[in-house]
């Protein structure tokens, strides 16, 4: 009969202690992958900005090993992201995507929520996404370039449904929106798509460049002011840093390109014009 009480009393406190646990773990905040006050970058290949060699094999087993990725895309270990985190002591949190548009940025919202990467605690979201929408590739019409107006509307809808998805587990955190690089000269619309000889870039103007340029632009300053983000611009301060510019002040690559310090991709960002992105982000994030 002891025996009997004593197996009782022993499976009472088990039960007990059980039933504590179990209501610590409920209580217990959920753990998070990134700290309190970090910074979640999403944004396209001006952001990710890997190499274009790694990039073109990153599906090959073995073949990029140790180099950075984020949800299986490839991002430069000196990307704006990166120096941000290394140069400014932040805490950083790359989620870009090469060929990103707004619309492919919506799922990657989504993982790096489930990552726990972007939570209660997040000091800033930078969306830096709006030129592929303009790519044939990658556009949400075909006939992208010819209608740009379609192009407006489905880029203000995508940045609105980001900041819902963003403000639902982050309600307090800053929204960044940056325009992007200028990748061709402003007046004379030259692109210099070969830059082989040191300081004398060769190109022809291509007005269209410009004008998706502009579009962008417009159209990332009115989802700013949609969503109540803050706009920071980038084309004004790096004008006379195309593709066009002299090599050492050169902020985007050209194709053809064995004169440009420092860069990964061909057709974007130096390490120079990551640095320079950092420059204007740095105050606002």
């Amino acid at each position: 009969m002891r025996t009997r009480n004593h197996v009782k009393k022993t499976l009472a406190i088990i039960t007990s202690a059980i039933g504590v646990l179990s209501m610590a773990l409920v209580a217990a905040p959920t753990a998070t992958a990134a700290p309190n006050g970090n910074i979640v970058a999403i944004g396209d290949s001006f952001t990710a900005n890997p190499d274009q060699f790694r990039n073109a094999v990153r599906d090959i087993p073995g073949s990029v090993d140790g180099y950075p990725r984020k949800g299986g895309r490839l991002q430069s270990p000196d990307n704006w992201p990166r120096q941000m985190a290394s140069r400014h002591k932040l805490s950083v949190t790359d989620w870009s995507c090469a060929i990103l548009t707004s619309g492919g940025m919506l799922p990657r919202i989504d993982r790096a929520i489930t990552a726990g990467d972007l939570h209660a605690g997040t000091r800033s979201v930078v969306l830096a996404v709006g030129k592929n929408n303009y790519s044939p590739f990658t556009a949400p019409t075909d006939d992208s370039l010819l209608n740009p107006a379609a192009v407006r509307t489905s880029h203000l809808a995508d940045v609105r449904a980001a900041a819902r998805k963003i403000r639902s587990v982050a309600p307090n955190t800053k929204i960044i929106i940056p325009g992007a690089l200028p990748m061709v000269d402003r007046t004379t619309m030259m692109f210099c798509a070969v830059n082989v000889v040191p300081n004398v870039p060769a190109g022809l103007p291509v007005p269209v460049l410009r004008d998706v340029e502009n579009w962008n632009r417009s159209n990332q300053k009115e989802a700013a002011r949609q969503i109540g983000g803050h706009y920071v611009e980038m084309i004004d301060g790096a004008r006379g840093h195309d593709t066009c510019a002299s090599d050492r002040d050169r902020s985007v690559s050209g194709i053809i390109d064995t004169t440009t310090p420092r860069y990964n991709m061909a057709f974007h960002p130096s390490y120079a014009g990551s640095r320079y992105i950092v420059s204007q982000l740095v105050s606002v994030v």
